[in-house]
């Protein structure tokens, strides 16, 4: 049994898609169900998903870890599959989760790479995506995680683990929700996580420049607060003096005679993560 959570909040303009890509799979109906956890909608998003064979269940408390967790807490299923609410999923998603698990039963975690959605996107949509695509330089093969070792992230929009090991280490944190820091309290609890580059989701990134900055600043704050506590002060400001240097080198490649649009932006992430590394850092 296979239990899907979407925590969501205002998709109303995204969540039928992703609803249509999950029932859409290629896997019994017997065998999965959904959970969108909703996290305060002002807007029609609960509405759209009761036409679907969905159970909703409210979360009161903002952020995306809560509604995470209360999903884990009320999920049938043995594993637990996770996408967004903006995600659109590959048509043999749920299959592949499913065989991975049954063919490897030693893993607890497994997540694959999500790309941009090709559909309907502005070009600040169509920019955001390569570079995020660029960023994270998925492997080609299937590749085992490794604690306190730059790789591979199993992201919350595409991702899968067996229950007992989520209630293990509680869940996601909370508010945030930050993938990274499950993966690290899943690795530090011995357990086993692994990249498949085959489990595929689509991800329709933020049409805004404001949305696109807060999304940067979001991970920035996010990672230097879980350095703090994991790893030390020290090497959370060692990691704030490395994307300093990655905004001085990408100011640098603005100098050349071939400037253009993906650079500019960029540089304005890399700076909007700079201040969110800092604001996590001072966070208390």
């Amino acid at each position: 049994m296979l239990s899907v959570i979407i925590p969501a909040l205002n998709s109303a303009s995204t969540i039928s898609r992703t609803l249509s890509s999950i029932f859409s799979n290629k896997f019994s109906e017997d065998l999965f169900e959904v959970l969108m956890i909703d996290n305060g909608s002002t807007d029609n998003t609960v509405e759209i998903a009761k036409k679907y064979d969905v159970t909703v269940y409210r979360c009161e408390p903002r952020g995306i870890g809560p509604p995470r967790n209360l999903g884990i807490r009320k999920a049938k299923g043995d594993i637990v599959c996770f996408t967004d609410s903006d995600c659109i999923v590959d048509n043999c998603w749920l299959q592949k989760f499913h065989d991975f698990f049954e063919r490897n039963p030693e893993v607890d975690g497994v997540g694959g790479p999500t790309f941009p959605y090709p559909v309907s996107q502005n070009r600040l949509q169509e920019l955001t995506g390569e570079l995020f695509v660029d960023e994270h330089n998925y492997p080609k093969s299937i590749t085992k995680l490794q604690h306190r070792r730059k790789g591979p992230l199993l992201f919350g929009s595409n991702s899968a683990y067996k229950k007992e090991a989520l209630l293990d280490v509680g869940g996601f944190p909370e508010p945030g929700g930050s993938c990274w820091e499950l993966s690290w309290k899943l690795l530090a609890a011995q357990h086993s996580l692994v990249f498949n580059p085959e489990i595929t989701v689509f991800h329709i990134f933020p049409s805004t420049f404001k949305s696109v900055y807060r999304m940067y600043f979001r991970w920035g704050f996010q990672f230097s607060s879980m350095q703090k506590r994991y790893r030390g002060e020290s090497e959370a400001i060692n990691g704030i003096f490395f994307s300093g240097y990655n905004i001085a080198k990408l100011w640098l490649s603005l100098c050349s005679l071939k400037v253009d649009a993906k650079k500019i932006l960029r540089l304005n992430q890399a700076v909007t993560y700079f201040v969110g590394r800092l604001s996590g850092l001072t966070d208390a």
